[in-house]
């Protein structure tokens, strides 16, 4: 190429659009972008690692907390349902006194602590029994529904009033029963403290040791109850323990009532404390991420500067001033200035191409998004003990809803079965109610002393026709099959029927999906009857840690611990289904497993934020690649192909710009040189 490049027409320059045509805009653009997320890592990955300490334990108890208020919330409407049942039953054999009646009901609710009839139209007292009932609380007793309101006794105490109408007569029945707070495993150093408030603050109701210093700390906890939530109080301020000042903390969650659930003015409050700070990370284990993928950005914008940006607009260049010689390193680039100059390029070994380059300058910027990515992803979080002991309580208040599920469903067999006298066809409407009042149930029916069904409410039931078990209690019939088979019985007062009711799985499986992660209940023999994903029934559990943690659990040596189940890390904690005479029987066990990257940490918001820096990174770089490919490799290749062409000597192919940037400009100059050319060479016309 010893020949001056050919200029285009002097005084005239090609317009060039603006963004986004430049070359140098991909690498403005992106790299701005870059810089962004770089700054982004740097300030944000070290203030994610360092944050913790109470913030992180009080977090990680909000679904222990919303667990308990809906066992709280349960147990209160338990009460709701017997009446509903009471009343039904109420209808099939009416008793005409008051006395009789508030009888009746008596043996229809044992956790009342009070009962009274009363008159609806003008509110006067018919009957009463147990605890006087503070009837004066209830100002509108002309009520067309059952109604759960909070009250306070004649000794000050706050009791729940329940009051129920009896259809077909002017009396409405009123219960009070007293304020339960479900069984937990409570935690911490010093132990915490679980509160029943009013939205005021006033506790109610309370189990553990609460210390009157954290009052202000509840005040504020009842006061922002609307949802599940938490607050920490001013660091430092708890109590010392192993010499270090703690942070006191409160977790929240209202208690909700009826369908569809409304706030019946009772909030569940844990109190506790908490380290103050959590352990920092290391600038190691926040910094590497920024670090490389700075490494990695710088890398490929020096690359696509001076590997593709720089040549083609000395090449741009060149063809504008048509006094610039220089050999250039890209194999389109070299072709183009040859056939400005008239010399065609035989050799085209030795150069790499655009297309190559672009590639390989990108390749530095994902690959190590993807590397990074992967890093993140495939980190095991650090849990404090805190945190894997709430696994435990989680557990242990998941077994305790189960638990009282079936407790309750024997109780409204039993007290269902002392009303249920005379002819048994009669009581299809009542176990109707039954049905209707009480999800927990998918079929009730009576059956005669062989278990053939005489009447029947519900669904098609599922238990094979056999002899009941005598008594009253709670069976699982079956170890295989499509559906378990779990049912309550209790004989009729004719002891020649027996009325069963066959438990719903689908509710026993809403009430694990309340937990985190995958809740599963499984039989003694380790066979999966319940689950909160998607699952077989009887399915055996085959991870050797979870058959462990059952196995302990059984043994009464259960311990909540982290390992690792098919390639991820879970925290396991498993407890069996216990606590009475009907329910110790059936061994039953509820194991929690909770992946370790979905628990309230420090490392996983560090691991979210690495993970989203990762992906913006390879989103960059494939942003740069498919932007300098479309916009300019691909317009290059072919303007390199024409200047082939011209070099070769044709002149008659019109060489016409894509785009309106330095690509366009090479070609309107690659154009005009072909038409300067294609003049020069025309033959003169011969005069005649």
């Amino acid at each position: 190429m010893e020949s001056a490049l050919v200029a285009i027409v002097p005084g005239h320059r090609p317009v060039e659009s603006g963004f986004p045509d430049g070359l140098r805009t991909p690498v403005a653009v992106v790299g701005a972008a870059l810089a962004l997320l770089i700054a982004w890592c740097m300030i944000e990955l070290p203030a994610a690692g360092a944050r913790g300490g109470a913030q992180v334990v009080a977090q990680s108890q909000e679904l222990l907390v919303n667990d308990l208020a809906r066992a709280t919330a349960d147990s209160i409407s338990d009460v709701a349902g017997d009446l509903s049942t009471a009343g039904a039953l109420y209808t099939v054999h009416p008793d005409k006194t008051p006395a009789a009646t508030l009888t009746a009901f008596t043996r229809a609710c044992p956790q009342a602590r009070g009962l009274a009839l009363v008159r609806r139209s003008t509110g006067t007292l018919l009957a009463g029994t147990g605890e006087p009932v503070p009837m004066e609380s209830l100002p509108n007793k002309d009520v067309d529904r059952i109604t759960v309101n909070l009250v306070q006794d004649q000794s000050g105490a706050t009791v729940v009033l329940t009051a129920a109408p009896l259809a077909g007569t002017d009396w409405l029945v009123l219960v009070t029963t007293g304020l339960k707070i479900a069984a937990a495993t409570l935690s911490g150093e010093p132990a915490e403290a679980l509160l029943l408030t009013t939205n005021d603050g006033q506790v109610v109701k309370s189990r553990g040791d609460f210390d009157p210093s954290y009052q202000q700390l509840v005040n504020t906890a009842s006061a922002n109850a609307t949802a599940v939530g938490s607050v920490t109080g001013e660091a430092g301020k708890g109590p010392v323990v192993n010499g270090v000042r703690t942070t006191p903390i409160a977790v929240y969650a209202p208690i909700l009532t009826g369908d569809p659930a409304r706030p019946l003015g009772l909030n569940l409050v844990l109190v506790g404390s908490a380290p103050g700070q959590g352990a920092p990370q290391t600038p190691v284990e926040t910094a590497w991420a920024t670090v490389a993928l700075a490494a990695a950005a710088a890398t490929t914008l020096l690359l696509l500067v001076f590997g593709l940006v720089r040549p083609l607009r000395r090449l741009r260049a060149a063809a504008l001033g048509g006094h610039h010689k220089r050999r250039h390193r890209l194999r389109e680039a070299r072709i183009v200035a040859g056939a400005l100059v008239g010399d065609a390029v035989v050799d085209k070994r030795g150069r790499i191409s655009a297309r190559t380059l672009v590639f390989a300058a990108v390749a530095p910027l994902l690959a190590c998004s993807v590397a990074v990515g992967v890093v993140a992803w495939e980190t095991v979080p650090t849990v404090p003990e805190l945190v894997v002991q709430g696994e435990r309580g989680l557990a242990d208040v998941t077994a305790g809803a189960l638990r009282d599920q079936l407790s309750a469903s024997l109780t409204d067999l039993r007290s269902f079965a002392t009303h249920a006298t005379g002819d048994v066809g009669s009581l299809k409407p009542a176990l109707g109610n039954l049905i209707a009042q009480n999800s927990r149930y998918r079929s009730v029916y009576v059956t005669d002393a062989n278990g053939a069904v005489e009447v029947t409410a519900g669904r098609t039931p599922l238990r094979t026709v056999e002899r009941p078990p005598a008594g009253s209690g709670l069976h699982q019939q079956n170890t295989a099959g499509r559906i378990p088979v779990l049912y309550a019985s209790t004989p009729l007062p004719d002891h020649s029927h027996v009325l069963i009711g066959e438990l719903d799985v689908t509710k026993l499986s809403s009430i694990l999906r309340r937990s985190a992660g995958n809740g599963k209940l499984v039989d003694a023999g380790l066979r999966t009857l319940a689950s909160a994903d998607g699952y077989r029934a009887f399915d055996p559990l085959t991870d050797q840690s979870l058959r462990q943690s059952v196995t302990d659990a059984l043994g009464g040596v259960g311990r909540p611990g982290t390992d690792e189940i098919d390639g991820q890390w879970y925290v396991i904690a498993a407890t069996t289904v216990h606590g009475g005479q009907s329910v110790d029987p059936l061994r039953w066990t509820v194991v929690l497993q909770q992946p370790l990257t979905t628990l309230p940490l420090p490392d996983n918001v560090v691991r979210r934020h690495v993970l989203a820096a990762a992906l913006a990174a390879g989103t960059a770089a494939l942003l740069l690649l498919g932007w300098y490919h479309l916009c300019f490799v691909r317009p290059l290749r072919r303007l390199a192909t024409a200047a082939d062409r011209l070099a070769r000597g044709d002149l008659k192919t019109v060489i016409y710009p894509e785009r309106l940037n330095e690509i366009g400009t090479i070609t309107q100059c690659l154009d005009a040189t072909r038409r300067q050319r294609a003049d020069t060479t025309a033959p003169v016309p011969l005069l005649v």
